[in-house]
């Protein structure tokens, strides 16, 4: 049976998440649990099935007042996990590497105070959102229906951060994540009899190019928008046939930004550079984009409230001098509102995100929930 919220320490409700982790899209039995924690908590409202299996528990002040909402995320990633520990992942291939287990225990942490200690005024809303690591969960949140009736005046996100010191507050005021997107090019031409390769279109020589082209693009462009980068991540050449000249090939790149804008003129310039050379060649292409995210842009009052608030709880503090390189879908909910995201350090010493065997540090919940608690405070005391 899961513990129940309301007389359980913040470890034990994120042990419990962390053994039964779900892929992006696949969160219904954590959307669940979710779902039921927030009740306990006396949410006056539980909204399911947001943008597919996202969780939103509401709780109204005494007073009108603003809205402020909390966000964090409900999957899991594809990663069979290296531990001993007695919660690590019961489902094969799939684990918490990158801490959202965390991220929900603390959310978890406001509910368990806003359970006992309403806000003076407005609205909390405490957003568990599907499908992070894909970069379109928020998006589809954005999109349902029941939206409307939690969008927020404030928004606010933590993730966590290996290689800082154990609750360090890291922010700064616009650009907080890169802007990414996964580039899939296929290259179509002909297979022949290997002993004839005349006889038919083969791509190897326009693969070359590409994957030569695409390395040197971040280079070729204006470099005053910050980071601007490509790394090349798989390659495929025809199939393993010694009597058989190759007729498809398929690159694969990830493409990352500082800058939105900037984003679209790489991605411009890497299909132009796919097109040329398939034609050069003689060649079809087709081009996919998946995983796209946008750039996370911090608006400077809530990080100011951030600041504030971690002044306040004596907790230590860091800007950052540029963006992280790695992306996040928070913008999406934050764009039309105050709103930031944050890091806290989970020590020098934690593993890196997305190893197999990284695991939140429980010393970092209670850190996690008086934060938010705090920026409630903030803004509805």
């Amino acid at each position: 049976m899961p513990p129940s919220l309301l007389d359980t320490p913040l470890a034990d409700l994120r042990h419990a998440l962390h053994s039964s982790p779900e892929l992006s899209g696949d969160e219904a039995g954590t959307a669940d649990r979710v779902a039921d924690w927030l009740v306990q908590a006396g949410a006056d409202r539980v909204i399911r099935r947001l943008g597919g299996h996202g969780v939103a528990g509401v709780f109204r002040g005494r007073e009108p007042g603003p809205r402020v909402l909390l966000r964090a995320e409900l999957d899991a990633l594809p990663i069979r996990e290296q531990s001993e520990r007695a919660w690590c992942s019961q489902n094969e291939s799939v684990a918490h590497s990158c801490g959202h287990d965390g991220h929900m225990a603390a959310l978890l942490g406001v509910a368990q105070r806003l359970a006992e200690r309403r806000p003076r005024s407005g609205e909390v809303v405490l957003l568990f959102q599907p499908a992070e690591e894909t970069g379109d969960g928020a998006g589809r949140v954005l999109d349902s229906a029941d939206f409307e009736s939690i969008r927020p005046d404030y928004a606010y996100a933590m993730h966590n951060l290996p290689g800082r010191p154990l609750g360090e507050v890291s922010v700064r005021p616009g650009v907080f994540t890169c802007a990414s997107r996964g580039l899939i090019i296929r290259l179509n031409g002909l297979c022949a009899h290997a002993a004839h390769p005349e006889q038919g279109r083969s791509p190897a020589m326009a693969m070359c190019r590409i994957l030569q082209g695409l390395k040197r693009l971040p280079q070729q462009l204006p470099d005053d928008h910050g980071l601007v980068m490509i790394t090349l991540i798989h390659a495929r050449l025809g199939d393993v046939a010694f009597g058989t000249s190759p007729g498809q090939a398929e690159v694969m790149a990830t493409l990352r930004t500082e800058s939105d804008d900037m984003m679209r003129a790489l991605a411009e310039a890497a299909v132009a550079l796919a097109r040329v050379e398939a034609e050069e060649d003689d060649l079809g292409v087709d081009i996919d984009w998946c995983d796209v995210f946008a750039s996370t842009v911090n608006a400077t009052a809530a990080v100011n409230a951030i600041e504030r608030v971690a002044g306040e709880l004596r907790m230590p503090l860091a800007r950052l001098p540029a963006a992280h390189r790695w992306s996040e879908d928070f913008g999406v909910l934050s764009g039309g509102c105050e709103g930031a995201m944050f890091t806290l350090g989970s020590g020098e010493g934690c593993r890196p995100l997305h190893h197999p065997a990284f695991d939140f540090p429980d010393d970092l919940l209670d850190r996690s929930a008086a934060i938010f608690c705090g920026l409630v405070d903030y803004h509805l005391a």
